[in-house]
């Protein structure tokens, strides 16, 4: 009995979508690799110094602690715009409460509780005071920006405690391996548990994919959406900490385009700004190609202008690629 052949078109459309589209960010990755690596003369990725892969990593750190929040918000059908004043927020609380002598273990709950209570409120606003979660993380943008200029007087904060230098600075057993890094990872698996292996994980995709189809079935549409907002506010004031303790100081300046680089990471990972679709392991990936990005045009000498016009077209394309495909269907 002959077997019967498969032609090329037919295989590819046997592969899971989600599989495809890690397999394209791969590419994607790899395509990048190869550019930079021959554009700075082999700065770029070097497997026998490791320093600048490393860079790298730590760079993402931020991005991509914060991107695992927004992509439970993003997947409701929402958006979080707050998430770099928030950060700075975060970040000049924590340092405060320290200059002021609280112990850097208090002072960093106290700042996560801050970032935590920020996604409350963005939750509040949108599930039980039906605003627009645009406008809404919009506003909270610059109202978390605004109390933190207030409270340092626009200034950095320095002198903080070497002790608390360990999540940003610190290596893990004495390897190379940031442990800041491991803290990413770490977000990471309870994100794509939380969203892979729970029953707020689903009830996340039903949502997105038709709130009022959800609403039908008997699901809690406001504490669904009220809960991603608050995970957002957690996972940024995570990433906050991280920043604070590697640079051993705060400023308004410590999440400069973080809200941009966010949005990116998300939807380059393949996360719908529709709603409904989306993975942690795919803005995993996004988060390391913006990082990339950055380093590679950083190591060109490419102005930061032009980074921003470069991130700017990441998103353009994606997103119109998703709204086409979107519309096909």
């Amino acid at each position: 009995m002959k077997k019967e052949l498969i032609k090329p078109k037919e295989w590819m459309k046997r592969i899971p979508a989600s599989v495809s589209e890690k397999m394209g960010l791969l590419v994607i990755m790899v395509v990048i690799i190869v550019f930079f690596s021959i554009t700075t003369k082999g700065l770029f990725f070097n497997l026998t110094k490791m320093t600048n892969i490393i860079n790298i990593l730590q760079a993402s750190v931020l991005t991509g602690t914060v991107a695992v929040g927004v992509t439970f918000v993003i997947i409701t059908g929402g958006i979080d715009l707050s998430v770099a004043g928030n950060c700075v927020l975060c970040a000049v609380t924590s340092a405060l409460l320290m200059e002021r002598g609280i112990p850097w273990q208090v002072a960093m709950l106290i700042s996560i509780g801050v970032g935590t209570f920020v996604g409350l409120l963005n939750g509040i606003a949108v599930t039980k005071l039906h605003m627009v979660p645009f406008v809404t993380t919009l506003a909270m943008q610059n109202i978390a920006e605004g109390v933190a200029k207030t409270i340092t007087n626009s200034r950095t904060i320095t002198g903080l405690p070497k002790e608390m230098t360990i999540f940003g600075q610190g290596k893990l057993f004495g390897t190379m391996i940031p442990i800041s890094v491991v803290i990413l990872l770490a977000v990471f698996l309870v994100g794509m548990l939380l969203l892979n292996r729970t029953n707020y994980g689903r009830k996340i995709y039903a949502v997105g994919g038709n709130t009022y189809a959800a609403w039908l079935a008997g699901i809690n549409t406001n504490a669904v959406i009220l809960l991603a907002y608050i995970i957002t506010g957690f996972t940024s004031a995570i990433g906050a900490n991280i920043v604070v303790s590697r640079l051993q100081s705060a400023s308004l300046s410590i999440a400069s385009d973080l809200s941009m680089d966010v949005v990116a990471a998300c939807v380059v990972g393949g996360t719908s700004l529709m709603g409904g679709r989306g993975t942690i392991t795919g803005t995993l990936m996004g988060a390391l190609i913006i990082s990339m990005i950055n380093n590679g045009l950083n190591l060109m000498g490419v102005q930061a202008s032009v980074q921003l016009i470069a991130k700017g077209v990441i998103i353009f394309v994606v997103i119109a690629y998703d709204s086409l495909r979107k519309r096909d269907r």
